[in-house]
């Protein structure tokens, strides 16, 4: 249980750098196939073997919690006092992991051709609509944690989507949960309250909970959700899938530079 805690600290850590996939580290860590089975068949057997189950994802996941934690204060620190450098850190990160994706695929075919175009105007679109209706959310959580008072409810319910569609990519290996989060204008507003969680504490400032606690329930839920339909999406459509994801990805660079 040691060494899988250690393993979870990497893949939490792997997971809050945008570019850089958890899914992945959970692959060469060995770890990818027991969590996403005892994730996906959680509620589908015995009540022994559950128990087994429960144990050994809570392990993960305070292992993972730790890793997000401890390098969130980084990234916070990054972004707030060099955020082009960090900008720029971060898409060399991404660029490389592009490739990767779809390695050994054949990328001429038109059917993967198609579906990398699906997913580039589908980012398109979502970078227009931002340009046009956005509101730069990010910040949005300083001023709000600065003035003590709750979110409103619209955004809590942005926050829960945001973390069940950022569930989904941290197990697909490859994807970059935070490039999501990223993409969804909500990676710097949760790179801020996971790290300012220890200063609230110690103030005995209880307002940042809230969420917290609704983007984890997001996360919970796009896990159980995710984890079978996108087994199946990999089964059985997986160049599409994976080229589709690969037009989103490109594109979201742009998207990231806007951000700042």
């Amino acid at each position: 249980m040691i060494l899988l805690f250690l393993k979870s600290i990497i893949i939490g850590v792997a997971n809050i750098i945008p570019g850089v996939s958890g899914g992945t580290l959970a692959v060469m860590l060995n770890v990818y196939d027991p969590i996403t089975e005892k994730i996906g068949n959680f509620f589908l057997v015995d009540r022994k073997t559950k128990l087994s189950y429960f144990f050994y994802l809570l392990v993960v996941l305070i292992g993972a919690g730790t890793g997000i934690f401890l390098f969130a204060n980084i990234i916070r620190y990054s972004i707030t006092n060099y955020p082009k450098i960090t900008v720029t850190v971060f898409t060399l990160l991404i660029l490389p992991s592009i490739p990767f994706i779809v390695k050994g695929l054949d990328y001429k075919k038109k059917k993967n051709i198609l579906a990398f175009c699906y997913g580039a105007i589908i980012m398109i679109v979502f970078i227009l609509l931002g340009l046009k209706f956005g509101d730069k959310t990010a910040g949005a959580v300083t001023i709000q944690l600065g003035k003590g008072v709750g979110f409103a409810t619209s955004y809590l319910i942005k926050l829960f989507l945001c973390g069940v569609v950022a569930a989904g990519a941290m197990i697909i290996p490859g994807i970059s949960g935070s490039l999501l989060l990223m993409m969804l204008g909500e990676y710097y507003n949760v790179v801020y309250l996971i790290s300012s969680l220890g200063s609230s504490l110690r103030e005995k400032s209880f307002v940042i909970f809230t969420p917290l606690v609704v983007l984890a329930l997001g996360i919970g839920v796009g896990l159980v959700a995710f984890s079978k339909a996108i087994n199946y999406l990999l089964r059985n459509h997986r160049e599409f899938t994976l080229f589709f994801i690969e037009g989103i990805i490109t594109f979201s660079i742009i998207q990231m530079w806007l951000s700042i």
